[in-house]
């Protein structure tokens, strides 16, 4: 049968010996080959020859030539070397390669390398890494720890798959959290792990604050603004010129007001509505955050450098000064404020009837929490004043009309609450909740979208940014449907995708099954991104629709308003379609950088928390399988945790990946997706563990 290992070595030796060929019995004796493993040797030599990974001629086996191998470049992946796996892949534009760890030379995640492709086989690629063309970074964020003499580095980022050296110290102590500048990258075949200086001490690792620190370390987070972008804000006015307001449509006797969490500070969106006799004028305000910062300032440029505004429990690092976030651009209560308003007509049938956007200036006349927007549709005690809840219950009223609009259309209605922490006041967590998506939520969503939606239509007749939600792959949503089927759920794939997913929803009988499934249905989209080319967004169901109402985070909306600005004032476009494509490329990039730290530091938090929980036992349900493992999200808190298969031992389990089910063999216990369990936390190390004990 054929022999991984001995084809390693076989490719081996014909690459790197001076003789140029060797017959059968030559290999054999060169390799050692004993008597039992005669037809293994045969069978690999067959196997290789086959997968043109050697050549045969006359008899005699030889190494391909090296011209002969496509040579390609992308970014090596490193997540199954975290998972203890014995292969990683590299990432290009066309394919995915398969590259087993001892022909990764000292790559590292994220890395940019050239590798050569040497065989096909089931429609998969295989390659060795020949050359590191670019690191990712040369700075790492870890925990010193010490091993008999040897003191290492061990990176917080599990994709990192080996320990570093440490050669300078710095002062740091075992158990600290360091940042660490790498020197010599080392050498992977003589057993060399890379070496590096301490560079910062954040502090003992565990600490709420040090950990976040240490993810802002990591992913190269700017904290603070260079001193040139905090000069360029003394030459911005706080107070806003007579001149400027004469030439704006003048709102601020319209009653306004802004709903956001609590926690905000800065407010960059603000609604209005009039009801009339025969229609209803919706009224979104954006704040002009444009008219400040222009093309070619250090403000504009440190934007570019940011790409958004970055959200970490109890941090937040702005994509704005707070001069501009949150004063002079917050649409604070009782200050007058420069916005860009979206003014909608609808009929009594909530049906838009007109449409337009003006520069305006507005004076917002209260600021409201999302609770306290919920206390007043839910009928309970509040303090509102009763004009303003007037016009929320009216807003009340062409929100659901919208949703069901948009649901119709095949709008995807997702539950996928988000981790809420809660803190002492010490600044450690000491609860965890699941996010609830309320009607107060919803209505802010609502109105937003429609906003956004009408401004990437007045800009679609020329280059400008998108926010775009490309349909999914189909060989995804077929594999989504032989799942669901196996649990009684059907996908009909004849209609179009956001109507199938939009019924498989409807049809799920319980919160356990969306627990499970709207998570796997958001798995087999693909994300959402920036991008000059309109590609429809498909989770929202809309032909056109771009990013315009956070100026104040994100850079996209920055871009937008200038458009849509100079487009009011019939003024030239400020950018050529090279320059949006290159802002479409940072935003989305940014974006990406945010949700992955965003997220380690979730993960970070979440098994800082459960560490308290050792011993304590909780239901929960299965919301994945592994071949390996069962992964399990507790009802008490928003956190799931592995139950390694080998830990079941009241029978021998063999997973049935057909119909996504472990089996026991001897008393045919079954384990399946949405089957409600109890747990005890056994174990947090780089993840949490669960010992399963119903």
């Amino acid at each position: 049968m054929f022999d991984k290992n001995l084809a390693y070595v076989i490719e081996k030796l014909l690459k790197e010996s001076t003789d140029n060929r060797f017959k059968l019995k030559e290999i054999e004796k060169i390799l050692r080959i004993r008597k039992y493993k005669h037809k293994d040797l045969i069978d690999t030599l067959f196997a290789l020859v086959r997968e043109k990974r050697i050549k045969l001629k006359a008899r005699k086996y030889s190494a391909l030539d090296d011209e002969k191998f496509e040579t390609i470049t992308g970014s090596f992946d490193a997540r199954s070397l975290a998972k203890n796996k014995s292969y990683a892949f590299v990432i290009t534009e066309k394919f995915d390669i398969y590259v087993s760890s001892e022909d990764i030379l000292n790559a590292y995640h994220n890395d940019q390398v050239e590798i050569q492709i040497k065989y096909s086989r089931n429609r998969k690629k295989y390659g060795i890494i020949t050359k590191i063309i670019s690191r990712k970074s040369d700075i790492f964020v870890g925990v010193v720890q010490k091993y008999g003499n040897q003191i290492y580095l061990t990176p917080d980022n599990s994709r990192i798959h080996t320990n570093f050296n440490i050669n300078d110290l710095n002062d740091a102590k075992p158990g600290e959290k360091v940042v660490l500048k790498i020197l010599n990258w080392g050498n992977r075949e003589l057993q060399k792990l890379p070496i590096g200086d301490v560079t910062e001490v954040l502090g003992k690792a565990g600490e709420p604050e040090v950990e976040i620190l240490s993810v802002i370390k990591q992913y190269g987070l700017p904290l603070v603004f260079p001193e040139q972008v905090l000069a360029e804000l003394k030459d911005i006015p706080e107070i806003i010129p007579e001149s400027e307001i004469k030439n704006r449509i003048d709102l601020r006797d319209l009653i306004t007001f802004t709903i956001d969490p609590v926690s905000a500070k800065d407010f960059d969106d603000a609604i209005s509505l009039e009801k009339q006799k025969d229609k209803v004028i919706l009224y979104v305000h954006i704040a002009d955050v444009a008219h400040y910062i222009q093309p070619g300032s250090n403000l504009f440029n440190e934007v570019l450098n940011r790409g958004n505004s970055y959200y970490f429990p109890k941090k937040v690092i702005p994509m704005l000064p707070e001069k501009i976030s949150n004063k002079i651009c917050s649409l604070r209560p009782f200050e007058t404020k420069l916005t860009v308003t979206v003014i909608t007509e609808f009929d009594n049938s909530y049906n838009i009837i007109n449409q337009e956007v003006v520069e305006s200036i507005i004076e917002s006349n209260a600021r409201f929490s999302y609770e306290e927007i919920d206390a007043l549709f839910d009928k309970q005690e509040h303090e509102i004043p009763s004009d303003i809840a007037e016009i929320l219950l009216e807003m009340r009223k062409l929100s659901s009309a919208l949703i069901q609009k948009r649901i119709n259309n095949g709008y995807l209605q997702l539950n996928i609450p988000e981790t809420e922490y809660i803190f002492d006041d010490t600044g450690h967590i000491i609860d965890l909740q699941r996010s609830k998506q309320t009607e107060s939520h919803i209505l802010i969503e609502n109105f937003m979208l429609i906003a956004n939606e009408y401004i990437a239509g007045q800009l679609s007749d020329k280059p400008t940014l998108y926010r775009i939600h490309e349909i999914p792959d189909e060989e995804k949503v077929m594999n989504m449907k032989d799942i669901v089927e196996k649990y009684e759920l059907e996908l009909t794939t004849q209609i179009n995708f956001n109507l199938s997913f939009q019924k498989l929803l409807e049809a799920m009988p319980d919160n356990s099954f969306h627990r499970v499934f709207d998570r796997m249905i958001l798995r087999s989209m693909k994300k959402a991104k920036y991008s000059i080319l309109n590609q429809g967004h498909f989770g929202l169901a809309m032909d056109t629709y771009t990013h315009f109402t956070s100026p104040i985070r994100r850079l996209c909306d920055l871009i937008v308003h200038h458009q849509i600005k100079d487009r009011i004032n019939s003024r030239s476009d400020k950018f050529n379609k090279p320059e949006l494509k290159t802002f479409a490329e940072i935003a989305s990039e940014r974006e990406l950088i945010a949700d992955e730290s965003e997220r380690e530091v979730d993960i970070k938090n979440k098994l800082n928390f459960m560490k308290k929980k050792l011993g304590e036992e909780y239901e929960g349900i299965i919301v994945a399988l592994r071949k390996n493992a069962i992964i399990i999200e507790i009802d008490r808190y928003p956190v799931t945790g592995v139950v390694p298969i080998q830990s079941l031992k009241d029978d021998y389990y063999e997973y049935n990946e057909q119909y996504m089910r472990f089996f026991g063999r001897k008393k045919g216990n079954i384990y399946k997706l949405t089957d409600k369990v109890k747990v005890l936390v056994s174990l947090i190390s780089d993840d949490i563990y669960f010992q399963l004990i119903k």
